[in-house]
């Protein structure tokens, strides 16, 4: 079994959870039309209506578990040249694992554990919503003919073989040299400015608390 395709499910994360469970193999991806209760980072709700991309895939990375934290930066990259590839559209990595396009949120990143597989969730906003996006997500979408699962298998065929990836993770990254504000998970949020990614992908910033690396946590920016 490569492929489920849904037409919609609460969480596509959550079924290949299930199959991982079940001893589903390296690469069984999970397609959806639409989601009914998408999930982003830190427990937020990801905006998953029909016209978008809602792909998890099932792999069983042979790496140390410490150096899982880089399978969130490889998917970005992963995606980034499955939509160069489709459709000829380059897009930018906002740290962590939101791609954007023309300023705004395109597609967004999960990767969860699940016993000895990660669990690679992909939403990428392939068509404007009916009514459009809810305002306060400053969201846009590729909006070009594509096939759904055309995209979807050339983004798990990425996925599957990612080769070398940092250099590009930083080529694409759209905060180096920038102005952010830095959210901690606990604290209060603090203006910086964005120097480096490390090899561990962590961001580099300077403030007035010194130079530090992020490896938690979120930033803002004004594109």
């Amino acid at each position: 079994m490569e492929w489920v395709f849904l037409e919609e499910t609460d969480s596509t994360n959550r079924v290949a959870k299930e199959l991982a469970r079940q001893g589903a193999p390296h690469g069984t991806a999970v397609l959806a039309k639409r989601q009914t209760a998408g999930r982003g980072r830190l427990g937020r709700a990801f905006f998953s209506p029909e016209g978008g991309l809602y792909l998890s895939v099932i792999l069983y990375p042979q790496c140390p578990p410490e150096d899982r934290v880089l399978m969130t930066p490889m998917a970005a990259v992963a995606v980034c040249r499955a939509l160069e590839q489709v459709c000829g559209v380059s897009a930018g990595i906002k740290w962590v694992n939101d791609l954007y396009l023309g300023g705004k949120k395109l597609c967004g990143i999960l990767c969860e554990g699940c016993g000895d597989a990660v669990i690679v969730g992909i939403g990428l906003n392939l068509y404007t919503p009916e009514g459009g996006f809810p305002a306060e997500i400053p969201a846009t979408a590729l909006d070009v003919p594509v096939g759904r699962r055309v995209l979807a298998e050339a983004i798990r065929q990425q996925l599957l073989q990612p080769g070398e990836f940092l250099a590009e993770y930083r080529e694409r990254c759209l905060l180096l040299g920038k102005t952010v504000t830095v959210h901690p998970v606990a604290g209060e949020a603090y203006a910086a400015r964005a120097v480096e990614l490390d090899d561990r992908c962590r961001l580099v910033v300077e403030s007035c608390r010194g130079r530090e690396a992020l490896d938690s946590g979120e930033v803002s920016v004004r594109f």
